[in-house]
């Protein structure tokens, strides 16, 4: 089990995280209360990810018929691609 101090703990916090995802037991005291810190072991194939806001349905779009290209001031636009891409 590792101790220390709040202000230590500090210095070395990214030692104390490879240490808890080690399995180490770490504990901090602050002011005389202790916290200790734990490895929270969700398994992140579970995390559901949002939905995407845009939809595709334009099938030049899916068939990547479209792309970026730059303008002539070297804006990107949204262009139909030329055959000889």
């Amino acid at each position: 089990m590792t101790r220390m101090t709040a202000t230590e703990a500090r210095r070395q916090l990214f030692k104390l995280l490879d240490a808890v995802e080690g399995g180490d037991e770490v504990v901090l005291e602050r002011r005389g209360v202790r916290f200790r810190l734990t490895l929270d072991r969700r398994d992140r194939a579970e995390e559901v990810l949002p939905e995407s806001p845009l939809v595709v349905t334009d099938p030049d779009i899916l068939d990547a018929e479209w792309g970026w290209k730059t303008d002539a001031h070297g804006q990107l636009v949204f262009a139909l691609r030329d055959r000889s891409d």
